[in-house]
C-alpha cells in the first residue's frame, strides 16, 4: 500500500488489491483527523480537489467536515453495487464449493469493486460495465471477463427481484459480441488452471515425444516462466542475462514500449538458463537458429512446437503472457501484489493517467516486488506439475 500526494494534505491511497481512494488529512480542535472522498475513478481528481476545498471552507467556520459529511450524505440506506453483490453472494455461498466461491469474490474485488463498488447500483450505466470488461480485455483476462459479466448479470437479476433496481442493464449488453469479438483480436491463450497444468506437463514431455533442436526444447521450457513478448524471448542474448543478480535486462531499442526493461528471474528460470549454457555456441543468442548462429529462433519455431503438441488454435507463444496475467490477477490474495506489479512484469505502459503523472518510469521500479511475483509464479507452475 502506498500514497500519491496531490499537495495540501490531499492524496490518493493505492491498496495492495488495486483499489484507489482519495483521503484528506486536517486538524480540528487541535486533533489530527482524516476523511475519505471516495473511490477513484468514481471520484475524479478534480472532484476530490473540490471536496477538499469545501472541507477547508467548513474548517474556517470551525465546522468538522466529517460530521457535516455524515449528516448531509448518509449512505446507509443506499444499495451500492458492492453491498448488493455481497447480499447475493451470501445467498449463493452454499451453492458453490469453497474454491469457486473464493474465485468469484476475488474477481469482483479485483475488477468490479474498485470502479463501481461504492456507486449506487441504480446509478450504474451500461458504459460502466463495459469499461470494466474493456479493462480486463486489455489485460488478456478474457475468461475472467466472461465469468464476471455473467455474475454481474446474476447480481442484477437479484437486484431486480428485491426492487433495488427496476431494470437489469446487463440484459441489454450483447455479451457474446463483447467477449468473443475481443477474443478474436487477441492471441489464443490457455488460462484455466486445469488446462495450464496439462500444457505445462506436455511441455515437460516434449523432448521425449518429438524430435527437436535443444534450443527449441529449452526455449519452450523457459517460455511459461518469463513474461517476455515472443520476439524478446526468442532473441535473448547472453549479454542480457545477469546470472549474479538474477535478472534479464533488455535495452529500449528492443522493447515494444521503447523503455529499458528489467525482469527478475525465478530460481527455476535461472536453472533452465544454466542448462542451456552447457550447449553455448559462438552465437550471441541464447536460442540460435538451427541453420545459422547469426540469427535467433523465431516466434514461429515455438508456435510450431505447440502445434505439434495439439495446441493449434488454442495457445501460442504469446499466450504465455495472458496465462501469467490471468492467473496472477486471479490470485492476488495469494501473492499479495497489486495489478501494477503484474503489468510491470509484462512491460506494459502505465494506463492510469493520474498515476502516470506521479510515477516516472525506471527500469528498476518495483524490482523487489517483481522478483517476489516471478518466484511465486514459478512455484505456482511447479505446484501444478507436482499435483496428480
Amino acid at each position: 500500500e502506498y500514497k500519491l500526494s496531490d499537495g495540501q494534505s490531499l492524496y490518493l491511497v493505492v491498496k495492495t488489491n488495486g483499489t484507489k481512494f482519495f483521503r484528506y488529512d486536517f486538524t480540528f480542535e487541535k486533533k489530527r483527523k482524516s476523511m475519505s472522498f471516495g473511490i477513484y475513478p468514481d471520484i475524479s481528481l478534480a472532484e476530490a480537489r473540490s471536496l477538499k476545498d469545501k472541507a477547508k471552507e467548513l474548517l474556517k467556520q470551525n465546522i468538522n467536515p466529517i460530521v457535516e459529511k455524515n449528516s448531509s450524505n448518509n449512505t446507509d440506506d443506499i444499495n451500492t453495487f458492492k453491498n448488493t453483490a455481497e447480499k447475493w453472494l451470501l445467498r449463493m455461498k452454499n451453492d458453490w464449493v469453497d474454491n469457486t466461491f473464493i474465485k468469484v469474490v476475488n474477481v469482483l474485488e479485483n475488477h468490479a469493486y474498485p470502479y463501481v463498488g461504492n456507486k449506487a447500483i441504480k446509478d450504474i450505466t451500461r458504459t460502466d460495465i463495459l469499461n470494466i470488461i474493456d479493462r480486463m480485455n486489455k489485460k488478456g483476462l478474457f475468461g475472467s471477463a466472461e465469468k464476471l459479466i455473467s455474475n454481474i448479470n446474476r447480481i442484477y437479476k437479484f437486484a431486480v427481484t428485491y426492487n433495488y433496481v427496476e431494470h437489469n442493464i446487463v440484459a441489454d449488453i450483447d455479451k457474446k459480441n463483447v467477449i468473443i469479438s475481443t477474443r478474436h483480436n487477441h492471441y489464443p491463450a490457455i488460462t484455466n488452471e486445469d488446462d495450464v497444468k496439462e500444457l505445462i506437463n506436455d511441455i515437460q514431455s516434449f523432448e521425449d515425444l518429438f524430435k527437436a533442436d535443444i534450443t527449441t526444447i529449452i526455449a519452450l521450457k523457459l517460455a511459461p516462466l518469463v513474461t517476455l513478448r515472443p520476439f524478446n524471448l526468442c532473441s535473448l542474448e547472453w549479454s542480457e542475462i545477469n546470472f549474479e543478480k538474477e535478472f534479464i535486462e533488455i535495452s529500449a531499442d528492443k522493447m515494444k514500449m521503447n523503455n529499458d526493461f528489467i525482469l527478475p528471474l525465478s530460481k527455476q528460470a535461472i536453472s533452465i538458463l544454466m542448462d542451456i549454457e552447457k550447449f553455448k555456441s559462438s552465437s550471441k543468442f541464447i536460442f540460435p537458429s538451427a541453420t545459422t548462429n547469426l540469427k535467433s529462433i523465431s516466434e514461429n519455431t515455438l508456435n510450431h512446437a505447440l502445434h505439434k503438441m495439439g495446441y493449434k488454435g488454442k495457445h501460442t507463444s504469446h499466450g504465455f503472457r495472458a496465462m501469467f496475467s490471468t492467473n496472477c490477477h486471479e490470485n492476488i490474495k495469494s501473492h499479495g501484489l497489486f495489478s501494477d506489479i503484474i503489468e510491470s512484469c509484462l512491460a506494459h505502459a502505465e494506463l492510469n493517467s493520474v498515476k502516470a503523472a506521479y510515477n516516472r518510469e525506471s527500469k528498476f521500479k518495483y524490482f523487489e516486488e517483481k522478483k517476489h511475483l516471478m518466484q511465486w509464479w514459478a512455484d505456482w507452475i511447479d505446484n501444478l506439475k507436482n499435483t496428480a
